[in-house]
């Protein structure tokens, strides 16, 4: 008995434990079933409810048979206690094996109990690093620290691994194979980007899943802080998070998973990636991953799938918005044949959310290029591409500023004629200055970070202020040397702009427009301040120009910001801001969709 004797104390368990996996005889009861009889044990019977009480989970490995079993259960009450019982007369030690596997948990978070020394030696010989113990131990396990658990009360979590219990028994009349199971199975993934309604769900999921754990970038064990530094990340206009429901057939899993990407100059980075060992084998993970556009992924340590894999295509998901479980027949979810957005970081904010609406989402946003900042909010980009293009001598004039012929083209003019939906951002020619080039007459904008809506070509101190490499003091030498500063467009031009753009939309198509923010912290702590001339202008024009056309949609974000601690500052705004023009935006997309389908009869 030296092995169950070096597993006598609880304190040896290197981690919590998640399930405690029993045998029965002479060890959850006394005596033998098949022998004469037993003397059934209500400790232990009460252990296993307080156990399910706190979220941990029980199983059976036991050599018996099964019918005799299931009765006596059955009427103490406890059957239902258990989850993927296991009783027959095989080795324990390969059962336990496809126990875990089905269950999805490690080893190092399971406890084996049994009276048998040959027992527990193959269970651990066959699952290395399970947790073995003889029936001394039990009597230790109520108090013991990784037996705490967490209040269920509700037993939820054991409800949950029941769902999960009956789907591998139906999974076994297809002959194992689980994409068979899985498509036949309804298999819906339900978005919830309000993660501050659930906060502490998806602290939980950073910090106790391992296994379908990606990123492991855990949060401070105090709770208090724990959602400090959560809700500062969530906060910030570069965050996109969501967390991730389940429901099939069989039953609701709840929130499994939560992801948490940060952008940088409009690539995304996962910095939070993580799920319940309670979807393993269903491609929760590998679904997720590509909805959100396969974003940078470092794993960290061992995990037991691989999201990133091309060769997984999981075809059998349907996502939907968290609104849609309010209801048994959900209205399906909009769709566009396309998505299209270029502007600024104000729609990279935005587009997240639309992914659920399209399966070809395009984004042309600006983006650090040569460096400088290409300002693809700027019409002077979008009007060649939907033009006649440039000229040889414009070309050569605007790659000498670091452009380039790619920079005066957009896939906005190969977009077919169907139900596109169409955002376009023009922030920047609201306060960005146009040259103009003395022998070509190009004309486009340019910006280095602190110039404002300044002269560069008149303000030689600006210039030494804002140029940080040669090149860019070689540029600011061409600009002065070949360009002529016109400063900010004209209204005239803007109104003949922007219709110019609207007329080349294809037809069908929806565009939704962004205004301009007109309100920065300093206006709204300083009522009497006036509002930014330079947007206010911009959405004036723009109110104009949209006047009258039934498919162009303006979006204000003044809507939606109720005050300074909204503003980041006048042009970006908390994370909690886009979500709801998101709210906004849709459901206006969704009325207009309705009046369409209803026909000139009912307007």
């Amino acid at each position: 008995m030296a092995l169950a004797e070096a597993r006598q104390s609880a304190s040896l368990f290197a981690e919590d434990i998640r399930l405690v996996i029993w045998d029965l005889d002479e060890t959850f009861w006394d005596g033998t079933l098949t022998e004469g009889g037993i003397s059934y044990r209500m400790d232990h019977h009460a252990l296993v409810v307080e156990l399910a009480k706190r979220g941990i989970l029980s199983a059976i490995c036991s050599k018996n048979d099964l019918a005799p079993v299931e009765a006596l259960l059955r009427d103490k009450g406890l059957w239902d206690y258990f989850v993927f019982p296991s009783i027959d007369w095989t080795p324990k030690g390969p059962r336990i094996q496809q126990m875990l596997a089905q269950i999805g948990l490690r080893p190092a978070s399971v406890l084996f109990l049994d009276d048998n020394s040959m027992n527990l030696a193959q269970a651990a010989h066959m699952n290395p690093g399970l947790n073995t113990g003889a029936p001394a131990l039990i009597a230790q396990l109520s108090d013991a620290p990784q037996l705490q658990g967490k209040a269920d009360t509700e037993l939820t979590r054991l409800a949950q691994y029941k769902v999960k219990e009956r789907k591998a028994e139906a999974a076994q009349t297809l002959g194992g194979d689980t994409v068979a199971f899985l498509r036949q199975s309804n298999v819906r993934v339900f978005i919830d980007h309000d993660v501050e309604a659930h906060l502490d769900r998806a602290i939980e999921l950073i910090n106790r899943t391992n296994q379908l754990n990606f990123t492991k970038n855990r949060l401070p064990d105090d709770m208090e802080a724990a959602r400090r530094d959560l809700l500062a990340l969530l906060s910030h206009n570069t965050t996109d998070a969501g967390l991730i429901r389940v429901r099939d057939d069989y039953g609701d899993y709840g929130f499994v998973g939560f992801y948490l990407t940060r952008r940088l100059n409009n690539a995304r980075r996962l910095e939070h990636f993580c799920f319940s060992c309670r979807t393993l084998n269903m491609f929760i993970e590998h679904w997720t991953y590509d909805f959100l556009g396969r974003p940078v992924l470092t794993p960290i340590g061992e995990v037991l799938s691989d999201p990133t894999d091309p060769d997984v295509v999981v075809d059998w998901i349907t996502p939907a918005p968290i609104e849609a479980m309010a209801s048994d027949a959900p209205a399906p979810v909009l769709r566009f044949d396309r998505v299209f957005a270029r502007g600024g970081c104000d729609l990279a904010s935005l587009m997240h959310y639309f992914t659920l609406h399209t399966g070809h989402l395009v984004e042309e946003f600006n983006q650090p290029q040569n460096g400088q900042m290409l300002r693809r909010d700027h019409t002077a980009f979008l009007t060649p591409a939907l033009g006649g293009g440039l000229t040889g001598d414009q070309l050569r004039a605007a790659e000498a500023l670091g452009y380039s012929a790619l920079d005066f083209e957009s896939a906005l003019g190969s977009i077919a004629a169907g139900r596109p939906l169409i955002f376009l951002s023009f922030w920047a020619d609201a306060d960005i200055p146009v040259y103009r080039h003395r022998e070509s007459g190009l004309r486009v904008p340019y910006w280095l970070v602190g110039a404002q809506n300044h002269d560069l070509i008149a303000r030689q101190d600006l210039r030494e202020a804002v140029a940080r490499t040669d090149e860019q003091r070689k540029r600011l030498e061409t600009l002065c040397a070949d360009f002529v500063h016109e400063g900010l467009l004209g209204e005239d031009e803007m109104r003949q702009r922007y219709a110019r753009i609207l007329d080349a939309m294809p037809p069908g198509s929806t565009v939704v427009l962004m205004l301009a923010n007109e309100r920065g912290p300093m206006h709204y702590q300083l009522p009497d301040r006036p509002l930014h001339p330079h947007h206010a202008r911009l959405n004036r024009i723009l109110r104009e120009i949209a006047q009258g056309r039934e498919r162009v949609i303006l979006v204000d974000p003044a809507d939606h910001i109720s005050g300074p601690s909204d503003l980041i500052d006048l042009n970006h705004f908390k994370r909690p801001v886009y979500h709801r023009l998101y709210r906004d935006i849709l459901g206006r997309l969704t009325e207009l969709s309705e009046a369409e389908a209803e026909g000139p009869e009912h307007e």
